[in-house]
């Protein structure tokens, strides 16, 4: 018996070594390299396979734009394809006719960069603002977002990023948001357009962006690497921040309109930093009644208060106003003193002070993708509504002449709803939902999906029993229950 086991051991171990000397291996060695001879190209996936399509593998180039990998000599030709975003795809082949176990095959694979530009960004802390050329230090472990407006989807989503340095592309005929975030410091947002709206390459809020060390810019500006160090600020408590440009008519609290584009800067700031609770203060200078100036700085106030309400949704108290009227100079420049104009104007002045910065609950923090999608589709109804308000078209057959446009959900609202609808991609101006209900809510359940809801509930029964009303009209209507601004598991 152990005779014909040894036998069956060497049976199979001799096949064995035929499978292996019958199916012998070259080893593949490839460059890739971008054309004109601008170097070689990291982190691109290289496809080989097979004409016969029986054999199949995909590597990535290193540093040094090298690759390498064993194929079967019994593949014949194989087809090799290179790829990597903002450059066309390469093809290139190789045979292995004729070639002996464990020779090497040398390839090498030029790519062409398509339109538009490599970004190279540096993250630093901001240590001293009113010294741009103060040391900076890198900043780690930030979350970065970028979103492609023009396509509408997300690029880039890194929960925590493990190195100051970051590298992405922007491809022509494209505009991004960029959203960087990280507790302690103010969330930094920019945008990038690239050959959109008549601007070849504008560039919003990332400092000065020059072109990389390690490659110029195509003599038509078409194409390059750029080179960007983003600074991040850090928040202080208590620390004031003067607003330039907030002008009033004498004596008057009415905005100017040359005071709108700096606050809404401040109004995407404010939206963007939720844990922060500032105070917006005003301040007269000491000419005329005290009591005037400090019933006009207080109306002077509410006013860039509800201005700024009314451009974003913010947490309830996280802005107030306050005014101050001529109680705090910034110099000597008091009642009875003969001063100069410049030192009035120093001390009318509009200052923002961080009051209190809160803990950040995960939980709540919204994706940029998510913020994008919910602007987008209050831009289209708002375009529809005007259009629609325009054209005087009859909607007889419902509740409202014109469609009602969808509110977004408050940030902490805890209650119950129902949710009439919920639709992957955009949804008509022209459904009947807008011209039935005065109020319609939005909620984005995901990138591009979107839920309809009305009204608004303590009770769960309550709402069930409202729910029977419109289940005929809508048969995918439930009840759907929030805590603190978030959906509670269905």
């Amino acid at each position: 018996m152990m005779k014909y086991i040894l036998t069956f051991l060497i049976f199979l171990l001799f096949r064995v070594v035929l499978v292996a000397q019958g199916t012998p291996n070259i080893v593949l060695v490839g460059y890739i390299y971008e054309s004109n001879n601008r170097g070689y190209i990291n982190a691109v996936t290289v496809k080989i396979t097979s004409s016969d399509q029986k054999h199949r593998f995909e590597v990535t180039t290193n540093r040094q734009g090298k690759f390498e990998v064993k194929i079967p000599i019994t593949g014949g030709v194989y087809n090799i394809e290179a790829q990597k975003p903002a450059y066309k795809r390469a093809f290139t082949k190789i045979t292995t006719k004729g070639r002996i176990a464990n020779e090497g095959i040398f390839t090498k694979v030029e790519m062409s960069r398509l339109p538009g530009y490599i970004l190279d960004m540096s993250l630093t802390d901001l240590v001293d603002p009113d010294n741009p050329g103060a040391p900076a230090y890198g900043v780690e472990g930030t979350r970065i977002e970028i979103y492609n407006n023009t396509l509408q989807e997300e690029i880039i989503n890194i929960a925590k990023h493990p190195t100051h340095m970051i590298q992405c592309n922007l491809e022509q005929g494209n505009e991004y948001i960029f959203l960087i975030r990280k507790e302690g410091y103010y969330t930094k947002r920019m945008r990038a357009n690239v050959n959109v709206n008549g601007c070849i390459l504008c560039m919003e809020g990332f400092g000065t962006v020059t072109p990389s060390v390690t490659e110029n810019l195509t003599k038509e500006n078409t194409r390059g690497t750029l080179g960007a160090n983003v600074k991040l600020k850090k928040m202080v408590l208590n620390e004031k921040m003067k607003m330039d440009n907030i002008y009033y008519d004498l004596g008057k609290a009415t905005l100017r309109p040359e005071a709108y584009a700096p606050l809404d800067e401040l109004a995407k700031m404010m939206y963007d930093n939720p844990q922060i609770v500032v105070e917006l203060s005003a301040h007269t200078d000491c000419r005329g009644k005290a009591q005037t100036n400090l019933e006009l700085s207080q109306r002077r106030a509410n006013a860039v208060v509800n201005y700024i309400k009314s451009k974003v949704k913010l947490k309830p108290n996280q802005i107030e106003a306050k005014g101050y009227g001529e109680t705090q100079p910034l110099n000597s420049c008091v009642d009875g003193v003969d001063c100069l104009e410049e030192l009035h104007q120093q001390n009318r002045r509009t200052e923002l002070t961080v009051i209190d910065i809160l803990a950040e609950d995960p939980s709540k923090v919204r994706s940029l993708a998510s913020m994008m999608q919910e602007r987008n589709f209050d831009l289209i109804l708002n375009a529809n509504n005007e259009a629609y308000a325009e054209s005087g078209a009859k909607t007889e057959l419902y509740h409202r002449k014109t469609p009602s446009k969808p509110q977004t959900m408050e940030l902490n609202y805890t209650g119950y709803k129902l949710q009439m609808l919920d639709k992957e991609g955009d949804l008509s101006t022209n459904h009947f939902m807008f011209y039935e209900f005065d109020q319609v809510f939005l909620d984005v359940l995901k990138e591009r999906h979107y839920a309809f809801l009305i009204g608004d509930y303590k009770d769960y029964n309550e709402a069930q029993e409202v729910l029977k009303k419109y289940q005929k009209q809508f048969p995918r209507a439930k009840v759907v229950a929030y805590k603190d601004g978030v959906r509670v598991q269905e």
